[in-house]
């Protein structure tokens, strides 16, 4: 169903990045595929490739053995609108639509489904998603885990037999996330729905046939399990989502793409000529508005690539500090060689995990002027204070505290941003030597060159 042949992805400028590096897959129809990686691994890159949205440099992806990158602008979005859902890291719905056009919309640009019948789908993937009673809402009356759910049902409007989901379930609460990894696993399932999904989520990595960990551009790991495809209680649940009865299309209310054809059409036995001018009028304006939401979605992905790859944010250094405090570095790189990037300065937050959950502890910024816009042309290095005063930490590694940082970020290609600014989350994680280990207590349990280091990088999990 899908195959990644030597796929590569670099950007030129005065150093070379290579995202993606000689990577190769196969799957068949119906199977799952979890990718896993640090921050900055390439996995989004190579998401991106596969979902038809940035041209790989090097290599070939086929979608049922058709070679998508070799097809114009035009015959390659419709096959990404009839055979490809994918599910962003941002929601990116549109501000102007309620959420059940959004959701409705991928159906009325193919044409797979007249209007009432896509309306009366969408409002059905809105009930399975949970949000059957915020379907009239704007996405700025949502919440970020709603939104998820909106861009969830939407990629799942046009059946698509691949779904391509880049951190579904990021920044959400656990119940949410539960809900989303369950729809996602029914839908996989249920209706052989082939799935690959770049996360940080073990829970997610656990459920899949194929685990793939990339880093630095290149595939590190590869692992299969035997199928964990198994009969799913919500197989007919979810296969109600697809058969729309005449009679649920027939009671739906449509908003966008009818109106004034059915207003006029009362009249077509008198006046016939009003009737043609009207129809010619409306369908201008709708291909006038249909061209300026496909030209919308697509300067939002090109600005959640501009977020997501030309930045390369990650830890660089954690160091013992006076007291019981430590001196957190980060660095921000502009991957873009002479376009500037704007960043709002990260909020940085630190959480040490005790038991089974991360409590957050005190951190704060050591740079003058926190909340300036940041103008990024190479790398910028940002420096905070951290105080871990927890008890009872949990030891994954002996003597060491588990760690995590998160940096949220907003990011514009301009200094003043209208409506270009994309927001970007990066969690690290590390194990943190306290303050007052015995390095020799911490040798007797394991074996390192030398001193016990003050931090050791982890994978994000």
């Amino acid at each position: 169903m899908l195959s990644v042949l030597s796929v590569g992805k670099s950007y030129g400028g005065e150093q070379s990045v290579e995202a993606v590096n000689s990577v190769s897959l196969d799957l068949e129809q119906g199977q799952s595929l979890a990718i896993v990686g640090r921050s900055g691994s390439g996995k989004s890159t190579l998401l991106g490739m596969i979902g038809g949205i940035s041209r790989p440099t090097s290599g070939q992806v086929l979608i049922e053995g058709i070679d998508q990158w070799k097809l114009d602008d035009t015959h390659r979005a419709d096959l990404r609108n009839k055979k490809v859902g994918i599910v962003f890291q941002f929601s990116s719905l549109l501000p102007t639509l309620r959420a059940v056009d959004n959701v409705a919309l991928p159906c009325l640009i193919s044409g797979a489904l007249s209007a009432r019948e896509a309306y009366a789908r969408a409002h059905a993937l809105l009930d399975r998603v949970g949000l059957s009673h915020r379907s009239d809402s704007f996405p700025g009356q949502l919440s970020g885990g709603e939104q998820r759910r909106v861009a969830i049902a939407r990629a799942l409007v046009n059946s698509p037999k691949l779904l391509l989901a880049d951190e579904p379930t990021a920044d959400l609460d656990e119940t949410t996330e539960a809900e989303i990894l369950n729809l996602l696993i029914d839908i996989h399932r249920a209706l052989k729905v082939t799935l690959v999904v770049v996360t940080h989520n073990p829970a997610i990595a656990g459920r899949a046939d194929h685990v793939i960990e990339m880093d630095a551009g290149k595939t590190v790991s590869k692992t299969e399990r035997s199928s964990n495809s198994v009969d799913s209680p919500a197989k007919e649940s979810v296969r109600d989502i697809y058969d729309v009865s005449p009679e649920k299309a027939a009671a739906e209310k449509v908003r966008l793409g009818e109106g004034l054809e059915s207003f006029v059409g009362r009249f077509v036995m008198w006046v016939v000529p009003i009737v043609v001018i009207a129809w010619c009028v409306n369908w201008a304006v709708a291909d006038y508005e249909r061209s300026a939401i496909e030209a919308r979605a697509r300067q939002k992905m090109a600005l959640e690539e501009l977020a997501m790859q030309g930045l390369r944010a990650d830890l660089k250094n954690v160091e013992f500090s006076p007291g019981e405090s430590y001196i957190v570095t980060l660095y921000l790189r502009n991957t873009k060689g002479d376009e500037p990037l704007y960043v709002m300065s990260p909020i940085v937050r630190g959480f040490v995990q005790v038991g089974t959950s991360w409590l957050e502890v005190p951190i704060k910024s050591l740079e003058s002027g926190n909340n300036q816009v940041l103008k990024i042309t190479g790398t910028k290095i940002l420096r905070y204070e951290m105080v871990p005063d927890v008890q009872n930490f949990t030891q994954l590694l002996p003597y060491y505290m588990h760690v995590r940082f998160t940096n949220d970020m907003l990011i514009s290609p301009r200094s003043q941003p209208k409506d270009d600014l994309i927001e970007r989350n990066d969690s690290y994680y590390v194990y943190l030597k306290p303050h007052d280990a015995d390095d020799k207590a911490i040798l007797s349990k394991m074996k390192f060159p030398g001193r016990p280091p003050v931090w050791i990088p982890m994978p994000p999990h």
